[in-house]
């Protein structure tokens, strides 16, 4: 099976809790085209990168060819500083790299789709040619963060409070508190979940402090999770999404894709390593989805 992941790859510089300074390839199309190959899936990027990006080893030495659709010679590759600040985290814009187009999208010869944009790179007329385009599998995963995020003339980023978004066409979201209440008008839980899939997304994950949730159709299920005292927590919410997308696809059951979303994150934070290093083995998302498949809890809301 071939996903085609929409994001763009980012050189991210990044300071963890205790001040340790990494720099890492990362983004989307890395953490999460790094999950679905450790689920066994082909990837194919749609993304844009700069003269600068000279990383691509780290893409083929996980089978993940970059066609030269995705270069750009007049752009940096985009850039983020991220700062550990407890659990939550700065986030600074050094570069950002040129928009991915509809031409790239709309002829794409996937499965499947992951969309994740990090900032403004996924205009709403190549997200609609995405969604006209939704491959054999008939499956769009969306993750707004990126239409979220607004940066100053210095770079800071800040997010949005209201994201107008057509939901239409979109067969999963992963939410996060945030994400959620700006979607739904300040709604949050079973309701923002509810307003949400009535919008038409088929799934609905949503993230919390240290617990999952999944609504489909009328049945909620959650996972809560341990604390992990890890040094960084970028590009989680990717795998996350990632081995939702992956499980579901091939099993075709939404209570084991909770358990492979939780156990990818929860394997994840159990590295404790920074950037890419943290992407877990199979090996591992599978044992923690098997411990979590008899910790669900789940309702119906009919």
């Amino acid at each position: 099976m071939r996903i085609g992941i929409a994001s763009h790859i980012v050189l991210d510089t990044i300071k963890d809790a205790k001040g340790k300074v990494t720099e890492s390839v990362g983004g989307p199309p890395c953490y999460c085209g790094f999950t679905a190959r450790r689920f066994g899936f082909d990837v194919e990027l749609f993304t844009k990168v700069g003269p600068d990006f000279v990383q691509q080893s780290i893409l083929q030495d996980n089978d993940i060819n970059m066609p030269e659709r995705n270069f750009d010679s007049n752009n940096m590759t985009t850039r983020f500083l991220l700062e550990a600040d407890g659990e939550a985290r700065k986030l600074v814009l050094k570069a950002k790299c040129s928009a991915i187009s509809e031409q790239d999208v709309q002829k794409a010869k996937v499965d499947c789709w992951l969309v994740n944009p990090v900032i403004d790179e996924i205009p709403p007329n190549v997200l609609a040619a995405i969604k006209k385009n939704k491959g054999k599998k008939n499956f769009v995963m969306l993750d707004p963060q990126g239409y979220m995020r607004i940066a100053d003339p210095q770079g800071n980023i800040s997010l949005l409070d209201r994201l107008d978004i057509d939901l239409s066409g979109i067969t999963a979201i992963k939410v996060d508190g945030q994400e959620m209440a700006a979607v739904t008008g300040g709604l949050q839980g079973t309701e923002g979940m509810r307003f949400i899939q009535s919008k038409g997304a088929e799934f609905v994950l949503a993230t919390e402090h240290r617990i999952v949730h999944l609504l489909h159709k009328d049945m909620h299920y959650w996972i809560k999770l341990r604390q992990v005292d890890a040094p960084d927590a970028t590009g989680v919410g990717d795998i996350l999404a990632s081995a939702f997308a992956c499980s579901y696809l091939r099993e075709k059951d939404p209570l084991w894709a909770i358990c492979f979303s939780a156990g990818a994150l929860r394997a994840a934070l159990e590295t404790k390593q920074t950037g890419l290093a943290k992407v877990p083995q199979y090996s591992k998302i599978e044992s923690s989805a098997s411990y979590f498949y008899n910790t669900v809890g789940f309702e119906d809301l009919t």
